[in-house]
């Protein structure tokens, strides 16, 4: 054979010399080494198709990431292929080749892994928030450059998905397209309602007792509305609040709590809570800013917290008494790279 063509082969097609249990072997250690490599660049595969890079979490997070993906899509096509093929095909070298086909992500996470690629998103948004428009042109340059570069790995991932799925369930042509296409979104939605799922396992979080129901809606003040400095006093109050965190005055903290909260989180659980999140995330650096929100009378204030390791929105839930209601740390949301 042509040495390009078994190149060829090699990266678009390696099913033609790997399936089965080979294939799952290979394809589980490239899952479990991609999941390394993007706990140290923070880089998430939240979604079969989505890549993000964000909080920082435990290496099982960033591993169980990707076997999610991996069986979200690996079940959804088994059932398509079960549907359209005119022949049986084991179940082996389906499983196997769609984690093989996931190799490509390990390049993604390389790729994001210098810092300037957390570290735009943050300030971005930050500056964004403030009405500040400057950014630093270099900064812009590499983001833009690494988020590019992320793109033909994530094409090339998604060819060996249908590869897989071609050469594994024996169809091809359009009905098989088509039905790759289908299969492909559909386990992309069950990936993302999984990640859901998992992501409190990971984030630690206080709990919160008097957590509203309806839709969140935004709060923005406008020049003269009464409302304006209460939604200041409120956000002032949060980032007040978090500065105690950081001073460790938890005795003064919990002064700020409701009669619930006090009880469903006292100062031991709130110093331990805290503690927790420094020991995961790093040290605190400083405050980023803050946005609100209001639900059913509450307001809701994410106030974006810089740590050693990355960011986290600390969120503040107030009653209408001011009073904090409620106590969460999430996941900072930033952009897509995709």
């Amino acid at each position: 054979m042509n040495p390009q063509n078994k190149t060829r082969i090699l990266l678009f097609n390696p099913f033609f010399y790997i399936a089965g249990g080979q294939a799952l072997g290979l394809g589980l250690a490239a899952i479990l080494l991609t999941g390394l490599v993007g706990s140290f660049g923070h880089t998430h595969f939240d979604g079969v198709l989505d890549t993000h890079v964000g909080a920082s979490a435990p290496l099982w997070f960033f591993v169980a990431e990707g076997i999610i993906d991996w069986l979200c899509l690996s079940v959804v096509l088994w059932i398509c292929g079960k549907i359209i093929s005119q022949t049986a095909f084991r179940t082996v070298d389906l499983f196997g080749t769609q984690a093989l086909a996931r190799w490509p992500a390990f390049f993604i996470c390389l790729i994001a892994l210098p810092k300037v690629f957390r570290r735009f998103p943050l300030e971005a948004v930050a500056q964004l928030k403030q009405g500040n428009f400057q950014f630093n042109t270099l900064d812009v340059i590499l983001f833009l450059a690494l988020a590019i570069a992320m793109l033909p790995f994530l094409c090339w991932m998604v060819a060996l998905m249908y590869k897989s799925f071609s050469v594994s369930c024996n169809v091809k042509g359009g009905k098989a397209i088509g039905t790759f296409i289908a299969g492909l979104l559909i386990a992309e939605i069950l990936s993302k309602l999984a990640m859901v799922l998992l992501i409190p396992l990971a984030i630690p979080q206080a709990p919160i007792p008097a957590k509203p129901a309806a839709s969140a809606t935004g709060i923005q003040s406008v020049p003269g509305d009464s409302s304006t400095n209460t939604d200041s006093d409120i956000a002032g109050a949060a980032t007040h609040f978090v500065d105690l965190l950081v001073k460790d005055d938890f005795a003064a903290a919990i002064a700020q709590f409701d009669a619930t909260m006090k009880t469903a989180l006292p100062e031991p659980k709130l110093r331990e809570a805290w503690q927790s999140v420094q020991k995961q995330f790093g040290p605190f650096q400083k405050q980023l800013g803050t946005r609100l929100q209001e639900v059913e009378g509450y307001k809701i204030v994410f106030v974006t917290c810089q740590f050693e390791k990355s960011s986290l929105d600390t969120k503040v839930v107030f009653d209408s008494n001011h009073q904090v209601a409620g106590l969460f740390f999430v996941p900072t949301t930033t952009p897509s790279p995709k």
